[in-house]
């Protein structure tokens, strides 16, 4: 463990001092502090997939423009802020009020449904331009998250107001912000974008379970979370970019070897202090550093590593494409196969490769999220259609529906419905891949993923003062 821990430790330090592609310097301003922007050019020549859009085609500046526009929250107001994304309106609280409707907070929910209608997102990407591909930053996730509860908070105010069509148009905002946001390349903003996309679309299912919405309503609500539907995030793009970036990474250490070796002779704490010849420099032309680049291909076997490192992605996107039904009949195991078919002598691919698992179950969990709102609301249309009476089946649906649409990704099947005489109750078997009899766990990964009609009574918001 202590050799594997300095060589991390070595690998880091040698990253630290990659080079970057030439090009001109930009910059991005967030919140006050600037940060360099990172070259497309740069990460299209190291394999990601990256398209440049014209800035005013780009929703992404929109986007900037209201995480710069909006006003911070004061923390007085963070419980009551909270509460309102987790659950409802706190009825009442004048000075929540106060603050949604401060005009730069109003501005910002502006700016930020502007952007949720435009095609074009590529958000900047940023980082030292002197440092490796690892250290690429994406400062602007968090106030992107921020921004979406912000809306949240408004939406859930409109509604509690019986103002539910702008509410819808808030919330479907957020879904569509969530899409943009997963749009990117690396993995982070794919799990980002699905923590947006689900607080919005969480907030749909919370009012066509909780609201008395017109049949206008309710089939306005169901075209737009259809028309949402093929833009649902996923993890595949993320996957790509993880893909793209083992390599990359390969690559500047075989460029770098002398460093390498300095920091393995010296000792992993003298990372900071550059053993390297007198007049070495990081240009791709210089002599020192063609010559580096020829002794690192030579003792640094890249391909095989970039085979082992691509032979694995391989198989966590051909389980993510199977879907977890019939992915459960492969036999891979993210730590068995790295154990087992990447050779010992292969430390970076064993150190840099990750379990993906995770981020490939929450992929599903929205997709089987946005499942069964949709059937929530086409359920709540055919009450309406019925003078309020229950389908027997889901197959009952399938006019508003179809078949395809209400299938759980857990088990290929269609979801588990249960009418009753006060209600109904409608679930996913859940990430255990067992019928649980709709109960469900601690956690959203443990049993069964449930939605009852009428749903359970909301708590009260309580202010959560300090106790002498």
């Amino acid at each position: 463990m202590k050799t594997g821990t300095a060589f991390v430790s070595v690998v880091l330090s040698l990253l630290a001092t990659s080079p970057l592609t030439a090009g001109d310097p930009q910059n991005v301003t967030i919140r006050g502090e600037r940060f360099d922007v990172w070259p497309v050019e740069d990460l299209v020549k190291r394999g990601f997939d990256v398209a440049p859009v014209p800035r005013a085609e780009n929703a992404a500046w929109v986007y900037l423009e209201a995480v710069n526009t909006y006003v911070e929250l004061p923390e007085a107001l963070e419980d009551a802020f909270k509460y309102t994304v987790d659950e409802t309106w706190p009825n009442g609280h004048t000075e929540l009020e106060e603050y949604v409707r401060l005009p730069g907070n109003q501005r910002a929910i502006e700016l930020t449904c502007k952007a949720a209608t435009m095609s074009g997102y590529q958000m900047p990407y940023s980082g030292d331009r002197t440092d490796s591909i690892l250290g690429i930053l994406l400062p602007s996730l968090s106030h992107m998250r921020f921004l979406a509860k912000l809306m949240i908070v408004d939406a859930r105010r409109l509604e509690a107001q019986y103002q539910y069509d702008k509410a819808v148009n808030l919330y479907v905002s957020v879904m569509r912000m969530g899409a943009h946001a997963a749009q990117g390349v690396t993995l982070i903003e794919g799990l980002v974008g699905m923590a947006i996309w689900r607080i919005g679309e969480r907030a749909v299912s919370d009012m066509a379970l909780r609201r008395p919405l017109s049949h206008r309503q309710l089939n306005t609500l169901l075209t737009e979370v259809n028309k949402l539907a093929p833009r649902l995030p996923t993890v595949d793009r993320g996957l790509q970019g993880e893909r793209s970036m083992g390599p990359a990474v390969v690559d500047e250490l075989c460029s770098r070897p002398v460093r390498l070796l300095a920091n393995l002779w010296f000792g992993a704490e003298a990372g900071d202090m550059q053993f390297v010849p007198e007049g070495f420099t990081a240009n791709p032309e210089d002599g020192w550093s063609r010559l580096e680049l020829r002794v690192g291909r030579l003792i640094y076997p890249d391909r095989a590593i970039k085979r082992h490192m691509r032979g694995y992605y391989d198989k966590v996107l051909e389980k993510a494409k199977k879907g977890p039904a019939k992915a459960a009949a492969m036999s891979f195991d993210e730590e068995q196969y790295i154990q087992e078919v990447i050779p010992q002598w292969d430390v970076l691919s064993r150190i840099l490769l990750p379990s993906l698992s995770r981020a490939v179950t929450i992929g599903e969990r929205i997709k089987t999220e946005l499942t069964a709102t949709r059937a929530v609301v086409a359920i709540r249309i055919y009450m309406l259609d019925h003078f309020g009476r229950l389908p027997v089946t889901l197959h009952e649906v399938e006019e508003t529906l179809p078949k395809d649409a209400l299938i759980d990704p857990f088990s290929d099947d269609l979801l588990v419905y249960r009418p009753s005489d006060d209600g109904f109750l409608l679930y996913s078997v859940g990430p255990n891949l067992v019928d649980d009899g709709g109960q469900q766990g601690k956690r959203w990964d443990q049993l069964d993923m449930v939605y009852k009609f009428p749903p359970e009574a909301v708590k009260p918001f309580e202010v959560q003062g300090d106790e002498e």
